[in-house]
């Protein structure tokens, strides 16, 4: 009966029907400290580990994926699109952080954004950011737009310090001259 169990279970696996999916996968790059309102150009490259076309919006008349940039205190990202805010808030996406205008990638490939320098932005960061370490996070199809084998590959993050910026109650003055004593003369024989 073990044996008839096991055939069975291989001859129904082998039997099921198999289809190609694709698999979006994020890389960011950016710089590794930054102030609050501070504009940053991102480094951007999307691979595909799957086995079929990942169809970018470009070529899908806006239905394919798209990309959001965000900041996050982990590095797990929002359960759907981010949302920007001049504020801090978790997942928040910066200013220009949504790339909808995405290329399709071909199966076994990578496209990165932003040639010739493969930089993408300025993107924004909040103006009210407390200092600290964050995460700049690359989340690829967060709309679930694209039917992929693994989703939980789709975010991408990279540590950030956010550095307190130097805050002035009051102007600085320069301090007064002083007057310079007169030359003392000594008569001469």
């Amino acid at each position: 009966m073990r044996t008839f169990a096991v055939v069975l279970i291989a001859a129904l696996v082998s039997a099921a029907p198999a289809y190609a999916v694709c698999d979006l996968t994020p890389t960011i790059g950016a710089r590794a400290d930054a102030r609050p309102g501070q504009d940053l150009m991102i480094g951007l490259e999307i691979a595909n580990r799957g086995d079929t076309p990942c169809v970018g919006t470009l070529e899908s008349s806006g239905a394919g994926y798209m990309v959001d940039i965000f900041l996050s205190s982990d590095r797990n990202g929002p359960p759907s699109w981010a949302v920007y805010s001049a504020t801090w808030r978790e997942d928040v996406l910066l200013a220009g952080g949504r790339v909808s205008r995405t290329n399709t990638v071909a199966p076994g490939e990578n496209f990165r954004y932003g040639a010739p320098r493969y930089e993408i932005g300025p993107m924004r960061l909040p103006a009210a950011i407390p200092a600290g370490e964050y995460f700049l996070c690359a989340g690829v199809d967060m709309g679930r737009r694209i039917a992929e084998s693994n989703e939980l590959n789709n975010v991408a993050c990279n540590p950030i310090r956010i550095v307190a910026t130097l805050r002035l109650d009051r102007p600085i003055t320069p301090p007064r001259p002083q007057p310079r004593p007169a030359p003392q003369l000594t008569p001469q024989n």
